[in-house]
């Protein structure tokens, strides 16, 4: 996690990137060779990069910048931009290094919040719910979507 936030401070996608895949690997090696105590690790790490960090921290950083872009925007309009793919605009932008950066940060941080590998959901979570309930020490106490503990949920 201190690696996340420090790439973020920074806005250094690739080392960001490097990061994040590490995770995935770790996540997806749980996933295929599971025990109670990785599945513990593996629901922290999907929380992290599930929604703590694509939905929290990074829009946040982003949101903190706009107002130093050389033509500041709201942050609607920047998302809007980065994922239209408007070349006119984006060209208006390519002097703006800032943009630039931020603009290849949302593209990371957008990449592995929609990550799959074998599961319907993202980032495998289908699989993640179903192998967890399995290894559940208590089974009436069963887990689902976005990680909610429910008392007999099915």
């Amino acid at each position: 996690m201190e690696e996340i936030l420090k790439y973020t401070y920074l806005l250094d996608s690739k080392k960001l990137n490097v990061v994040l895949t590490k995770m995935w690997k770790r996540y997806q090696h749980i996933l295929e060779n599971p025990n109670w105590d990785d599945l513990n690790e593996a629901r922290a790490i999907l929380y992290i990069i599930g929604y703590l960090f694509p939905e929290q921290i990074a829009p946040e950083a982003i949101k903190r910048r706009l107002h130093l872009l050389t033509k500041p925007l709201d942050e609607l309009d920047f998302y809007q931009i980065v994922d239209s793919n408007d070349k006119a605009e984006q060209a208006n932008r390519n002097n703006d290094d800032l943009f630039l950066k931020m603009a290849e940060y949302y593209k990371v941080v957008k990449a592995f919040k929609n990550k799959t590998n074998k599961g319907a959901w993202y980032l495998d979570e289908d699989r993640f719910v179903e192998i967890y309930n399995k290894y559940l020490p208590d089974q009436t106490m069963k887990i689902g979507r976005f990680g909610e503990f429910n008392k007999d949920n099915k």
